[in-house]
C-alpha cells in the first residue's frame, strides 16, 4: 500500500482528528452557544455535552480505524459526518443572523465565516465514504498508523489555513 492509497483515508480521518483537537483545545462552548442565542433553551441546556460528544465521536473513528474494527467504524464515521453537517448548518445560520461573531469552533475568538461553513461541509463529505466502508481499512498496522499520521498533518494544515483565513478577514474588515 502506497502513501497515495492512504490519501482518501487521510482526509476522512482528518475530520475525526479535528473533533478530538476541538474537544481538548476549545474554551467555553456553552457560553458561546448561549451568546449566539440561536437555539431553544432545551437545546442550550445540552450544550455542555457537545464538546465531550464531538471528542468521543472523533476518538471512536480513530480507535476503530487503528484496531481495524470496520463495523463500529461505520457507525462512528456516521456520527462524525452528521456532526459536521449539523455544524455547517449551525454556522451558516449563525453567520446569516449574527454576522462574524466568535463561533467557538476551536477557540473563543475566531469568527464564524463562509470558510468555516465550507470546511464543515467538506469534512462531512470526506467522512461520509467511511460510512459505506470506503476506503477499506488496511490489514497492516503500519498502514493504519500512517493514515492517522497523515490525517493529523492534514488537520494541522486545516487549522493553520483557517487561522490565516480569519486573519485575512480581520485585515480586510479593518481596511488594511
Amino acid at each position: 500500500m502506497t502513501v497515495f492509497d492512504m490519501l482518501p483515508a487521510c482526509f476522512a480521518l482528518a475530520g475525526a482528528v479535528l473533533l478530538v483537537v476541538a474537544a481538548v483545545r476549545r474554551g467555553d462552548l456553552t457560553a458561546a452557544i448561549k451568546a449566539h442565542d440561536l437555539l431553544p433553551a432545551r437545546l442550550v441546556r445540552l450544550a455542555p455535552l457537545a464538546g465531550p460528544a464531538e471528542g468521543l465521536a472523533g476518538a471512536a473513528v480513530l480507535a476503530c480505524w487503528l484496531i481495524a474494527e470496520t463495523r463500529l467504524l461505520r457507525f462512528a464515521a456516521a456520527a462524525v459526518a452528521l456532526w459536521y453537517l449539523a455544524l455547517a448548518v449551525y454556522l451558516a445560520v449563525l453567520l446569516r443572523r449574527r454576522g462574524k461573531v466568535p463561533c467557538g469552533c476551536l477557540d473563543e475568538t475566531s469568527p464564524a465565516s463562509a470558510v468555516k461553513v465550507g470546511r464543515a461541509v467538506l469534512l462531512a463529505l470526506a467522512t461520509a465514504p467511511l460510512v459505506a466502508g470506503w476506503p477499506p481499512v488496511p490489514a497492516e498496522t503500519s498502514a493504519r498508523l500512517l493514515a492517522c499520521g497523515l490525517a493529523a498533518f492534514t488537520a494541522g494544515f486545516l487549522i493553520v489555513a483557517g487561522t490565516l483565513a480569519d486573519l485575512q478577514g480581520t485585515s480586510a474588515a479593518h481596511g488594511q
